[in-house]
């Protein structure tokens, strides 16, 4: 029978991988098995601008879809912008953005990944301006190489497309003291990230409020569109849509009032057999006019650091590298991220500038599960003792304790010191879980058989006929997770025993919780685990093998 202090080192190993499960639950939790509808976008619902500040205090249900007009409109008109990164393409309905192409950017292998493409409003568009809200017909104007004018009624808007991914511009209403601008819609760039089961998350609407990042994901936003809850006020600078890789930020020359979110229903694409349809997040942000005008900048593209950061408002937060561990800072991410990318320069492919992140954190770890090890050892040693004490008082468990306790005491032996290198290494593996799964710089990164570090190092599939608990139809080959189990199998082996036989049966049962957490994460950050596993063995048959020559010396 175990006595309370073994039951406690077994307790706070296993907590601190449920820990790190809760963790990634939080970050990345499961798509509901229901989803609920998407709320009827009408115009009407969210005239969320009208007669004023004062109308901004009406509750809306959802940003406009653009509907049908009561009068039949004008043909089409449509203008594009174009440099060497993005493709914007202009609409005189709406008077707004219907697409930005980004030219360095490939969907799925072919053609270019298109924000904005399928969203039942363009983007720039206004909400509650008669005449010139998203079903106004406006008049489009090339003023100069790279910008444009949109005039309707008593609205112009002025958009300029800059040398990257940024176009500005500005939107005077004519007296209007509020408008609603719509941000623009998110989805999944292909189809393979659509299916990803942890699609939920990544989609969201951001924005900054003063010194608080805040973000609404997929599910949230469906949960609160239903509840009539998706308007919130804030005071921000910028809001964004936002996929795993890619973002549309608008940022105005004054702070944002409020922001209406919803989420959509998209076409299905060719191929498609899943039940629910993909999904996109739209969002509406509300900003006061100044004499009746708004300047603003919009940021359509990847979602990379740099070009982020350099924008002046804390864009770059989209990148989301902060988690609870850190206290939503992100500094563990972004020093990791800063590594990898570092480490990149020296190696030719990101496979092995993560392995070269991985090396490094061993050497700055190594002192900690060396002690770990010793303690280990010291603690086997006296195992026998610790047996006898157990036989000796195991009618009467608080003298066992006591007695235990004792004999930790005097040769200072420290019980917990195996969960050490998992307790420390935890904020690491989290951060790096959030790098991995937000930089495209992995995106459609290959290395030896992962044809995407990004994604799981699928190399084989098979639909079953029916549905397995835990499985479901469908059987998947990730050669990865199962090297990165064999490896934490070899480690416990390898590990002197510090516990009675109960205690290390449970433990064994550690590889398999693990299996189940990774099998479905990135490649990437698998190779990372696998690789830290591998260099723990090596560590560790060198501290055994030190501790072993050590009499003979």
């Amino acid at each position: 029978m175990m006595d309370k202090r073994t039951i406690a080192v077994m307790l706070a190993c296993v907590l601190a991988l449920m820990g790190l499960q809760f963790a990634i639950s939080k970050i990345f939790p499961p798509i509901p098995k229901r989803q609920m509808p998407a709320v009827a976008l009408t115009n009407a619902a969210s005239n969320i601008v009208a007669q004023g500040v004062a109308a901004m205090t009406t509750t809306t249900t959802a940003p406009p879809q653009l509907s049908t007009p009561s009068v039949e409109r004008p043909a089409e008109q449509k203008l594009a912008l174009s440099n060497e990164f993005i493709r914007v393409e202009f609409t005189s309905w709406g008077g707004g953005i219907r697409s930005v192409e980004l030219l360095k950017h490939k969907a799925n292998g072919h053609g270019h990944i298109t924000l904005n493409q399928d969203a039942p409003t363009v983007a720039l568009s206004l909400v509650g301006v008669p005449g010139a809200d998203t079903n106004g017909v406006f008049t489009l104007e090339q003023s100069g190489p790279t910008s444009v004018v949109m005039r309707a009624a008593n609205v112009t808007k002025t958009v300029a497309l800059g040398k990257d991914y940024l176009l500005t511009g500005s939107i005077e209403c004519g007296g209007v003291p509020a408008v609603g601008v719509v941000v623009g819609m998110a989805c999944s760039a292909h189809k393979a990230e659509a299916l990803n089961t942890k699609e939920t998350p990544y989609l969201n609407t951001d924005w900054q409020d003063g010194p608080k990042w805040s973000n609404r994901d997929l599910g949230a936003v469906t949960k609160r569109t239903g509840k009539g809850q998706n308007r919130e006020t804030i005071h921000a600078r910028w809001v964004a849509v936002k996929s795993q890789y890619f973002a549309m930020v608008l940022t105005g020359g004054t702070n944002a009032m409020a922001v209406t979110y919803t989420p959509v229903d998209l076409p299905r694409p060719e191929g498609w057999t899943a039940k629910p349809p993909p999904r996109g997040v739209m969002a509406v942000a509300e900003w006061p006019t100044v004499s009746g005008k708004l300047s603003f900048s919009l940021y359509a593209g990847p979602k990379e650091y740099e070009r982020l950061s350099v924008l002046g408002q804390s864009q770059m937060e989209v990148m989301d590298f902060g988690s609870w561990m850190d206290g939503y800072t992100g500094i563990f991410g972004l020093v990791l991220f800063k590594g990898m990318v570092w480490c990149h320069k020296l190696a030719p492919n990101y496979g092995m500038a993560i392995i070269l992140v991985t090396i490094l954190l061993k050497i700055v770890f190594w002192p900690i599960q060396a002690k770990s090890i010793k303690s280990m050892k010291e603690m086997q040693k006296f195992q026998p003792q610790m047996q006898k004490v157990r036989e000796k008082y195991k009618d009467d468990s608080q003298k066992m304790n006591q007695e235990i306790m004792k004999l930790y005491k005097e040769h200072k032996i420290n019980p917990f010191s195996g969960c050490l290198p998992m307790l420390v290494q935890m904020p690491v593996l989290i951060a790096f879980y959030k790098v991995l799964s937000n930089a495209i710089e992995l995106r459609g990164t290959s290395f030896l058989w992962i044809k995407d570090l990004s994604l799981p190092d699928t190399i084989w599939i098979h639909t079953l006929p029916f549905s397995l608990p835990l499985i479901g139809d469908t059987l998947v080959l990730n050669p990865l997770p199962l090297l990165m189990t064999a490896s934490t199998v070899l480690q416990q082996k390898m590990t002197p025993s510090t516990g009675d036989s109960q205690q290390q049966k449970m433990m064994m049962f550690m590889p398999l919780i693990m299996l189940f957490m990774f099998y479905g994460m990135s490649s990437g950050l698998v190779l990372y685990w696998t690789v830290q596993q591998l260099l723990s063995i090596a560590q560790q048959w060198w501290s055994m093998r030190q501790t072993a020559t050590a009499p003979a010396k």
